[in-house]
């Protein structure tokens, strides 16, 4: 299974957008887990009752709306979430990409892609910050949603990935790739 996270500096930056495009352009099962993180919250829950994920005006149910195959909910408190994460995993294999949203969640799991949403100003989270040191491709919203990749080198397989879920032609991706001197490496039929 294909893992990729959406994560941001802050709320309101189009986190639930971005995937929603995710699922349009992707082939194959999708399920997607809308990750809160909070010191408030008893435990860890994977919640799939679907009188939750489809309650109106969410963003389980623009997921489940745009085509994802499966929708979670995950609720945790900071120190339940790295077994809550380990135990739900289990029960989440039968599908082609596990698309997750959220920040704190980049401790437990190793994706395969890491997208991360900025802003200048305002307060930025730990969680955030680690995120986007992670980040594969920073998509900058003051400059017209300009995408950066924050690497110095990429499989075929992540390029790829990349343009399939944004809906980027590879030949873009491969323009993208060669004007940020980012190198190609791990080459699918072995050229690089």
């Amino acid at each position: 299974m294909t893992s990729i996270l959406v994560s941001s500096k802050r709320k309101g930056l189009g986190k639930t957008t971005l995937i929603k495009k995710f699922i349009k352009n992707l082939r194959g099962d999708i399920v997607v887990i809308k990750s809160s993180i909070h010191d408030e919250y008893d435990g860890f829950k994977l919640i799939e009752d679907n009188n939750i994920i489809k309650e109106d005006n969410t963003d389980t149910n623009i997921f489940d709306k745009a085509g994802a195959e499966k929708v979670y909910y995950l609720k945790s408190n900071k120190d339940s979430l790295k077994e809550g994460v380990k135990k739900s995993l289990n029960k989440i294999k039968e599908y082609d990409y596990l698309i997750v949203e959220g920040n704190s969640i980049i401790e437990f799991i190793n994706f395969n892609l890491v997208f991360y949403l900025d802003l200048e100003g305002g307060d930025k989270k730990d969680s955030a910050e680690m995120c986007k040191n992670r980040a594969d491709v920073i998509i900058n919203k003051e400059k017209e949603q300009q995408i950066e990749l924050n690497l110095e080198k990429i499989s075929c397989f992540k390029a790829h990935l990349i343009g399939h879920s944004l809906g980027i032609p590879l030949k873009k991706v491969g323009k993208m790739l060669n004007n940020e001197q980012v190198r190609v490496e791990d080459c699918q039929l072995g050229l690089f």
